[in-house]
This record gives structure tokens, sequence and C-alpha cells, in this order.
């Protein structure tokens, strides 16, 4: 279903600020305010029953499973299929996502990885002083001294990474991967929908790539392409937004007056329950 009305959630202006986080699942949205993490959306696997949190500080939301970092580690909860919700063993974890059915984690030690493995997702390459990771649907992609490094699915060229010049950040749909170098934004792989017709930024911060769609952040705000059938890609007005995140035909961002959702929400993915 499609809605063309933007739902704007007030959290208090006490609430708001850069610790606050936004992370979109297929059809399914976690939100990391004060403290407290709260998730609404599609409900078949459990995704949006927050389990009991210690003062969590990531959230990461993919498919049909959520994840948060807390005090303890990390915890997930969701579709429990091919061990995906299944925590490998971390020490001191420092960030983490979710994929199409796997999972992955930076501790003291590097990258782990966990849950379904087919196309060699969850087998990390060699590492240097790896500090961001991106999980697509089948495929994995790091940051590290050397640059970007992708493993896993590669049907479509989405592991294929392209000359980088001092990548700064990187994300990965479903199909496609995105990063942000010196140069601009670049992204490569599956191309069905327009997900690699990268428009021009000024100075781009930071992106985040949906199933079919990406968007980033510049200093003009947020901009959107490729999949469009749902208004996901049709961003509108943000007041000083500074995070995205582009799920699966929905995206959300925070500004100065709190979370804005848009795009599909047949699941009421939009707004809390």
């Amino acid at each position: 279903m499609k809605k063309d009305f933007v739902l704007t959630l007030l959290f208090g202006l006490s609430g708001l600020g850069f610790s606050n986080q936004i992370s979109t699942g297929a059809s399914h949205t976690c939100f990391l305010s004060s403290g407290e993490v709260k998730c609404w959306g599609w409900n078949q696997y459990g995704q949006t029953d927050v389990p009991l949190l210690k003062n969590p500080t990531r959230i990461s939301a993919r498919g049909s499973l959520s994840c948060a970092l807390d005090d303890d580690g990390v915890k997930c909860w969701g579709y429990l299929a091919e061990n995906q919700a299944k925590v490998a063993p971390l020490r001191n974890p420092k960030e983490l996502r979710t994929g199409g059915l796997h999972t992955c984690a930076i501790d003291d030690e590097g990258v782990k990885c966990w849950g379904e493995n087919g196309f060699g997702q969850t087998d990390v390459p060699s590492l240097r002083n790896p500090t961001k990771i991106a999980l697509g649907g089948f495929h994995t992609c790091a940051l590290d001294d050397d640059g970007v490094k992708c493993w896993g699915q590669n049907e479509f060229g989405q592991s294929q990474v392209p000359r980088l010049r001092n990548p700064k950040e990187i994300s990965a749909g479903t199909l496609h991967t995105c990063a942000l170098d010196d140069d601009a934004v670049k992204c490569w792989g599956y191309n069905g929908f327009g997900q690699l017709d990268v428009p021009l930024f000024k100075n781009p911060k930071s992106l985040s790539a949906g199933n079919n769609h990406a968007c980033v952040l510049d200093d003009v705000g947020v901009k959107c392409w490729g999949r469009d059938d749902n208004s996901q890609t049709q961003v509108p007005r943000l007041q000083n937004p500074y995070a995205i995140s582009a799920g699966g035909d929905h995206t959300c961002a925070l500004d100065d007056t709190g979370l804005k959702c848009w795009g599909s929400d047949e699941y009421g993915q939009l707004e809390p329950q």
C-alpha cells in the first residue's frame, strides 16, 4: 500500500540529538532515543518485540531481524532461521549490522559474521583495522585501512569494488553497494531500478542503501534515488536532517523536529503502534 502522507513523530525536544538512531528493515522500523529502543511495523517473526536492553548504543534492522548493542553485548530478535539471531562470541563489540539472512559485528578482534552463508557472506577475509561494515542481501563489505573489501554474492557485481579514493562510508542494498569517498558517492551492482544512477551532491556526509533505492545526506539535505513505486525516494521537507535510513519500500530521517518516515505503510512501518 502506498502512503502519500509523511508521518512526523515528536519525542520531545529534550530527547532529540545526534545520539538518536534510526534503522529500517524490510517492513519494520527501529528507533533509539534516550537509551530506549522502539520498533514497529511488520511483526510476523517478532522483529518489533524489543527485549530487555541495558543502555543500548547501536541498533540495526534489516529484512525481518532487529539487533542492538548494549552493555551486555549484541542482542538480536526476529527471524531466527539460518542462526541469524544466534550471536557469535564477541569481545567488546563496537559496531553491528544486519543483512538479508546474516549479521556482522566489529569487536576487539575484528569483524565477525554469523547466519546464512550460502554465498560465503560470513567468511570474513583478512582485514586491517576495520572500522565500518555494510551488509546486503547476501554480501558483506568492510572499510579498513586498505579501503573497501566486499565478499559473498556477486551475481550483479555487488561485491566487485571499483576504484575508490579515500572511502569514508559504505552501505549495501539487497543487490547493490554504495560508498562515499573524496570524489563523490559511487554505487555498483544491480541497476534494475536506477539505484546506480547517482545524482549530484554538495558535500555528501552520509549514505544509506535500501533494498532497491538509496539516500544521501549532504549540505542541501536528503536526496534519494532508485525504486520509487511507493514514493520511498520522494523526500519531504526536512529541517536540518542529521540521519537517514533506507529500508525495503520506505525511508526514514531524523531532523530537528523529530522522526519523519515516508513510502510504503503496508505494515504500519511509518508509525509506532
